[in-house]
């Protein structure tokens, strides 16, 4: 997967009582209380020691998932430890018994990932990480090895607001404060530019692109450099509209378990083959049937009825950007040379579905 590294402080170049963001974005943090900046760590003595990042921009605000990493090396853990906050958004930290959490908020309740007790050490240095993917997956690894893992949250993130606090809870009293180190601290992002590149690997099978194909590719692009910069950025809002529309559906029709979550990757994974391998509905047949009996129910019920309409929907939001008149009508001829499977994925797709 594609990742933007958004915050990168190395706690090793400070100006004043600044730690220097090392990224592109210069997402420097602010030592506050009596945090001491020292030559690789911050020290954290509790109350209102803290490094505090201003969310400025949409660096910091256009999450799909995210990834936090950080050196840390705690004193005797008495209580919640935080390591890294972003303010109504994600959190990283350390709890009383030794166990390490990652949580995200989805707009309506805080859910994550736990690792077992007394997995971090006091005393002692570790570097830990937290992964949410931006779909269902959270992952969470001490010095590389990977300590928790859950696979049924929201394909949802509130974006981080105000600040995201190291050691300290953002904008909050002292009850999370750090007590040890901090180190290296980095925090990516996967936006919607990182998931439209990995999408597009995917479309593409990995495969080298044909000369007629890297011809279509390049005209595309200029096509889209010529566009007056008010339907850019029409088209732009249009796609980051799709994605939150698609993002929602998904969340209605998946089911919460882990047998709920491993039946969808294996529809995808069998919608992916067929469409490297030329769309073959009886590939992916199997899986589809065993999706709907799974989600909804027998034919004609009610349940049935509303993923019906779902899926309908969402073979519809392809639609909904209005690409009409010129230069779209050459664009989606150049779409059908870059993939020429999108000539029958769509109608066979849904003849699949009509079937069952």
């Amino acid at each position: 997967m594609s990742w933007t590294t958004v915050c990168d402080i190395r706690m090793t170049s400070y100006q004043g009582n600044t730690a220097i963001d090392s990224s592109d974005f210069d997402n420097d943090a602010s030592a506050l209380g009596g945090a001491s900046l020292n030559s690789g760590y911050v020290g954290f003595s509790g109350g209102d020691d803290q490094l505090e990042v201003p969310v400025r921009d949409d660096s910091l605000g256009r999450f799909a998932g995210l990834r936090v990493q950080a050196l840390v090396r705690p004193d005797a853990i008495a209580h919640r430890y935080n390591i890294a906050e972003g303010w109504m958004s994600f959190a990283l930290f350390i709890e009383a018994d030794g166990r390490l959490m990652g949580t995200v908020n989805d707009g309506a309740r805080w859910v994550g990932v736990g690792s077992g007790a007394n997995r971090v050490s006091p005393g002692v240095w570790s570097r830990v990480s937290f992964e949410y993917d931006g779909v269902s997956i959270a992952k969470l690894t001490i010095d590389g090895a990977t300590v928790g893992s859950r696979f049924d949250l929201s394909a949802t993130l509130h974006q981080p607001q105000q600040v995201i606090a190291l050691g300290h809870w953002p904008r909050g009293d002292d009850r999370y404060t750090l007590r040890g180190a901090l180190g290296h601290v980095r925090i990516e992002r996967r936006d919607f530019e990182d998931v439209w590149r990995d999408a597009m690997a995917v479309a593409f099978c990995r495969r080298r692109l044909t000369p007629a194909q890297a011809d279509a590719r390049r005209e595309l692009e200029y096509l889209f450099t010529t566009l007056a910069p008010g339907e850019r950025e029409r088209l732009r809002n249009c796609a980051i509209e799709q994605s939150a529309r698609m993002r929602a559906l998904f969340n209605e029709l998946r089911g919460e378990s882990t047998r709920d979550v491993a039946r969808q990757r294996a529809l995808g994974d069998a919608l992916r083959g067929s469409w490297c391998c030329a769309f073959n509905p009886v590939a992916a047949r199997e899986a589809l049937l065993d999706w709907f009996r799974a989600v909804g129910g027998e034919h004609g019920s009610p349940a049935h009825e509303q993923l019906m309409a779902r899926i309908e929907e969402f073979l519809d939001i392809g639609s909904m950007c209005a690409w009409e008149g010129q230069p779209y009508d050459r664009m989606r001829e150049l779409g059908q040379i870059l993939f020429p499977e999108l000539r029958t994925f769509e109608m066979d797709l849904r003849e699949v579905a009509g079937t069952i």
